[in-house]
């Protein structure tokens, strides 16, 4: 066989084919999406249930956009709020709150305002959620004394808010046998004996109370006096009352109507992601509205208004733009 080199205008007619070959649209399609993430919550928070439909929605049209949407798991709203702010992750889940603390510079941002943030989307109410063992003998917020109450990791809106909570309720935290663990692990603690009851604010229905009423422990929702909910929502606006759906949650023992109190939560970004992926974003889900909210339970009763009408921080302009062209906001 002859193995010489092949003459030098066949091997330029090889390396334009190859050329060809490399950039066809096969292969142009193979070529790997840049990804936008999102800082959600744990993975059996309604944080992360959001961040994933918000993904699945968009990602159905990345190739399109150029980008994909990929869920992040966090500690929660304050990590959250960082990651975003920071540049560690471009988009965030948090409650409207928190991103009045954080934009604001009050604790636990003192010293470091979180000036950049913008909202997206508004999304569904977090409910205040007290998740108490029966044999506990905890019936109201002020049996929590002297028992033993997770209240979520530090960086979670749990965690954040419980102890302002209990001082409202008339409990100093001395008086209450506090652990700061995530929420995800709370409902095995709780069938453990480790704690008596936990403190949530999630969206409802919610994996973390399903998994508490599973076990062999029976537990039950405690529900907020009228006067609490009165003295919260009276002294903020952000906050309202709200019923916990409990059809969810056949195992849980009911005693009546668990009413407690509910804070609107916020998809949000930074000021300097280009308008148009933001633009995009916001497109596919609006464009896409009924498909997004049967992605979850938790979003089922979200309205394009409530979507639209975020008035804690300014919109992104890539939001702006879309909910301006729609008619939902002026």
């Amino acid at each position: 066989m002859d193995f010489r080199r092949p003459p030098a205008p066949i091997l330029a007619l090889l390396a334009v084919a190859a050329m060809f070959f490399l950039l066809s649209p096969a292969r142009l399609l193979a070529a790997p999406l840049q990804s936008l993430t999102i800082s959600s919550g744990t993975t059996t928070s309604s944080y992360y249930a959001a961040a994933s439909a918000v993904a699945k929605v968009f990602n159905r049209k990345a190739r399109v956009y150029g980008f994909r949407l990929a869920n992040n798991a966090s500690a929660g709203s304050v990590a959250n709020i960082d990651a975003v702010a920071e540049g560690k992750a471009d988009f965030g889940i948090a409650e409207t709150e928190l991103l009045k603390r954080a934009a604001a510079g009050v604790r636990p941002w003192e010293g470091r305002s979180r000036g950049n943030l913008r909202a997206v989307l508004g999304l569904y109410p977090a409910t205040v959620t007290i998740v108490a063992a029966v044999d506990s003998g905890i019936r109201s917020v002020a049996d929590l004394k002297g028992k033993r109450l997770g209240i979520g990791a530090p960086g979670s809106i749990d965690n954040t808010f419980a102890r302002a909570f209990l001082q409202m309720s008339g409990l100093n935290p001395g008086e209450v046998i506090i652990t700061e663990k995530s929420t995800a692990l709370a409902p095995e603690r709780l069938q453990k004996g480790e704690i008596d009851a936990y403190l949530c604010i999630v969206g409802h229905p919610n994996l973390t109370v399903l998994e508490a009423s599973a076990g062999t422990r029976k537990v039950r929702l405690i529900p907020l006096s009228d006067e609490l909910i009165g003295q919260v929502t009276g002294s903020n606006p952000l906050i309202a009352p709200v019923v916990i759906p409990t059809r969810y949650y056949p195992a849980v023992e009911l005693g009546g109507e668990v009413r407690s109190i509910g804070i609107r939560t916020v998809f949000f970004t930074r000021g300097d992601l280009p308008d148009e992926k933001v633009y995009a974003v916001v497109h596919e889900i609006m464009g896409n509205f009924e498909q997004f909210r049967r992605q979850h339970p938790i979003l089922q009763q979200l309205t394009p208004e409530q979507a639209a009408r975020v008035a804690v921080i300014p919109l992104h302009p890539g939001a702006a733009r879309y909910f301006r062209e729609s008619g939902l906001i002026p």
